[in-house]
């Protein structure tokens, strides 16, 4: 037996987004998130640069994790989202940061400023509070199929990536998800439209059916994401860089 919340989004009419409100509900019970989060995406991903970011910090230092939803923040930053999830430290929206201008000394922030409808003013916002000499980590689509929560607005590659970030010293860049997470997330697409025949409801339900048969498929990526023609069709890229100090 289907719980009632999952029964109510595979029903039909069309709502405008059914897979943000699946993420909305499944967000509240937050263990079942988190290991849904890991086994369909996380286990796939090159994570060996995020790990170095986070541990390079001292003791004391003012960190921020920005859009942290659900998912568990490290050990030192303080959790900020725009949603009241548990765990959420700080609730405010990207756009307009509750902190004083150079106070932090770093900020991580994963897989958000797509969903983030000001993204422009949401990275100013970051480049207000981030002392010189601070560092950011970001992980930002590429090619991603769209993924409302609530909405999706952009994507980048990694020249424009360098380019958007020119101010900042670039520690490192490259590739976290791999070209197998970007085939099979367009191909799980394709299947559940091809297979569903203009039906609504068994769109939704092929959705979810191949979300089990397809995500260990990624884990190619494990040894993939490190070739060196990854970038031209990764799924998530990540830049970690120090930003420099502004011009008098």
């Amino acid at each position: 037996m289907l719980p009632a919340w999952l029964v109510n989004v595979l029903q039909p009419p069309p709502q405008a987004d059914w897979i943000s409100e699946l993420k909305r509900r499944l967000k509240r019970h937050r263990r079942l998130a988190t290991l849904a989060f890991y086994f369909v995406d996380l286990a796939y991903l090159d994570l060996f640069e995020r790990r170095r970011f986070v541990a390079s910090f001292p003791p004391g230092a003012r960190l921020l994790n920005l859009g942290a939803g659900f998912r568990s923040t490290p050990a030192g930053f303080v959790s900020v989202d725009h949603d009241r999830f548990p765990g959420i430290q700080v609730q405010a929206d990207l756009a307009r940061l509750p902190f004083r201008d150079r106070s932090v000394d770093g900020i991580l922030c994963e897989m958000v400023l797509e969903h983030v409808l000001e993204g422009d003013v949401a990275r100013a916002e970051m480049d207000r509070v981030l002392r010189p000499g601070g560092r950011l980590f970001l992980a930002l689509p590429f090619l991603w199929p769209f993924h409302g929560s609530p909405s999706d607005y952009r994507r980048w590659t990694l020249p424009g990536l360098a380019a958007e970030l020119a101010e900042y010293e670039t520690i490192r860049m490259g590739v976290s998800g791999g070209p197998t997470t970007t085939l099979v997330n367009v191909f799980h697409e394709w299947l559940s439209i091809a297979l569903s025949f203009g039906s609504e409801r068994l769109y939704r339900g092929l959705f979810l059916l191949l979300v089990p048969l397809l995500a260990p498929f990624k884990a190619l990526d494990l040894v993939l994401v490190h070739h060196p023609r990854a970038s031209q069709i990764a799924a998530l890229l990540y830049f970690h860089g120090r930003r420099r100090d502004p011009a008098p």
